[in-house]
């Protein structure tokens, strides 16, 4: 409204010189994806032209959450033309006069698996409808709102019955076994499990990456196979990450205690350690690492904390589902953080933005040059 316009007007003139109090900034990012203040952003860098020569001071991209961090990203980029941009262009190398030569965009990754059940018969997942999918044994299959449920009616259980849920690039799930354990599964990735767990183990085959908070059972061991590593406890949460891609197996533990082993070797994790063991070598000792990085995925974002541009195309391809190629090498390593619920285009924009790379989108394949 336009009494309300000297208060916008001086709500972005707070963030633009990093004055506004974290209130302030909730409310200023939440007007600026409604749309509501952009005349007062236009009035506002008007008043930064030449003449006045204010210095403008910008809160880091990686100090920001990562919905702000698209915001702000949106709001430098929404100005072209404008004074703010040419003068970030002409402090930084970082932001050059190329026009992004895009074809096609992609949209995120979201909800989507393949149930394949003991008779070899699939589900697909993210077009079946909410309710009871299938029944094997005395264990009911359900879906509800982009989580796959299993519950066992009795403990009396017959021939044991193994199910697969894969996800494709592009996709990711979150499952409830039988147990009551909960798995969230990331991009192109699949885990086998029995249909109702019975005997002395809770044993499941993973590919790719999946967190697990695992329900407590001090009789009955949960067990997670990943190629030749196994990873053992009793109730814990904890990741995997074994890409085929990657150079590594890693397994990182938020809460417990678990029990990595590959061969004859094995190593005790404790919270916010992660082990790792690479396809051809034994298991690494122990390191602290940041579990919020390491479980950025499951929480809706990327966390690229100096990362190369190799690690993060990886990444962007298992969840955009797409093919990349190289035009020269890229240096730079990257810090930030940026939702994982929006197009391609617009992560590749807050790349450029903070380090030495640019992209052409053309349908599924991604050209990096420097």
């Amino acid at each position: 409204m336009e009494e309300n316009s000297p208060y916008y007007k001086e709500l972005i003139r707070r963030y633009r010189d990093s004055k506004a109090t974290e209130e302030e900034l909730e409310v200023f990012f939440h007007l600026l994806s409604e749309g509501t203040i952009n005349q007062e952003l236009e009035d506002v860098m008007n008043e930064d032209m030449p003449g006045e020569e204010r210095t403008v001071h910008r809160i880091p991209f990686y100090k920001l959450t990562a919905v702000r961090v698209a915001a702000a990203v949106l709001l430098i980029l929404a100005t072209a033309g404008g004074y703010w941009l040419s003068k970030k262009r002409r402090e930084s190398p970082l932001l050059s006069d190329n026009k992004p030569l895009i074809k096609h965009d992609l949209p995120p990754g979201g909800n989507k698996a393949i149930l394949e059940l003991a008779d070899g018969s699939s589900i697909v997942l993210d077009s079946a409808s909410n309710g009871t999918l299938s029944r094997q044994g005395a264990t009911e299959i359900s879906k509800k709102d982009g989580m796959l449920a299993y519950n066992q009616a009795g403990k009396k259980q017959g021939e044991i019955l193994f199910n697969t849920i894969k996800t494709p690039r592009g996709g990711q799930y979150q499952l409830k076994l039988a147990d009551g354990t909960k798995v969230w599964l990331n991009a192109a990735s699949s885990l086998r499990f029995p249909a109702a767990f019975s005997g002395n183990v809770r044993k499941v085959e993973l590919t790719g990456e999946a967190y697990f908070e695992v329900a407590k059972n001090a009789k009955m061991p949960f067990i997670v196979q990943e190629g030749g590593m196994s990873v053992q406890v009793l109730g814990t949460h904890f990741n995997v990450n074994g890409y085929d891609d990657e150079d590594a197996v890693r397994t990182t533990l938020l809460e417990g205690s678990v029990k990595v082993s590959k061969g004859g070797a094995s190593v005790m994790l404790k919270p916010g350690e992660q082990t790792s063991v690479s396809h051809t070598s034994q298991l690494s000792q122990p390191i602290p690492v940041q579990t919020d990085e390491v479980m950025a995925w499951k929480n809706g974002l990327f966390y690229f904390n100096g990362e190369n541009i190799a690690v993060i195309m990886r990444q962007l391809a298992r969840w955009y589902d797409f093919d990349v190629t190289y035009e020269k090498p890229v240096k730079e390593k990257f810090y930030v953080k940026i939702n994982r619920n929006t197009n391609v285009s617009n992560v590749f924009k807050i790349l450029e933005t903070t380090g030495g790379a640019h992209f052409k989108i053309e349908g599924k394949k991604i050209t990096v040059m420097p």
